[in-house]
């Protein structure tokens, strides 16, 4: 009942509440998208309302960024920060990159080879961006060569020859006509972290 028109809990009528309109407004729209809405509520405890939308319409705020040649879109959910810093300050530990962030120890991965990427076709530089990200207590530095700014994306899908590759959660198409594939940063965490178990193993065994 609570998406029929016209209907309302309010006690009074205000100029921004209680005329029924509201939720019968969300309804429309999200139908109108091909998704839908759903309520679970307890007496109690509360209400939890679900909207789905079709991946084709689903958008997120990103962060854009050049790796070698690529743009990439990185969720804004998942960055934590950006700096910039001199390749000087990138250390070594057991084979990996690692940068002193504050009190804490991030390992970096540079995102061109994470994806195995073409190398760039600019002039090496002494310094590099790095991307921090994050899920749940997990960080990691994603080093690229240029910020580009955030941008409101629509994800794609991949379709079905491409939607098995690792790390990749959908592309957008830029203002510009171009093609940037969304990084999926839970899997590239996951990735990450067996690439940091196969190499500190072979450390071990060499050592």
């Amino acid at each position: 009942m609570i998406f029929q028109p016209g209907f309302s809990t309010a006690e009074t009528i205000t100029n921004t509440s209680g005329r029924g309109v509201g939720m019968d407004v969300v309804k429309t729209n999200v139908e109108a998208l091909g998704g839908t809405i759903d309520i679970d509520s307890e007496v109690g405890r509360g209400t939890q309302m679900t909207i789905k939308l079709p991946l084709t319409l689903a958008s997120i705020q990103a962060l854009m960024v050049r790796a070698a040649d690529e743009i990439y879109a990185i969720s804004l959910a998942n960055v934590i920060e950006t700096l910039r810093v001199p390749f000087s300050k990138l250390k070594s530990v057991e084979g990996a990159e690692v940068i002193q962030l504050r009190d804490r120890v991030i390992p970096v991965v540079r995102l061109q080879r994470l994806l195995d990427c073409p190398p760039s076709t600019e002039d090496p530089k002494d310094t590099t961006y790095i991307v921090v990200v994050g899920l749940g207590d997990q960080r990691v530095g994603l080093a690229v060569e240029h910020l580009l700014g955030q941008e409101e994306v629509v994800i794609k899908p991949l379709g079905e020859y491409l939607k098995s590759v690792r790390g990749i959660a959908g592309s957008t198409i830029l203002g510009d006509g171009r093609v940037a594939l969304i990084l999926d940063v839970a899997t590239v965490l996951e990735i990450i972290h067996e690439l940091r178990g196969s190499l500190r193993k072979y450390v071990h065994q060499r050592s």
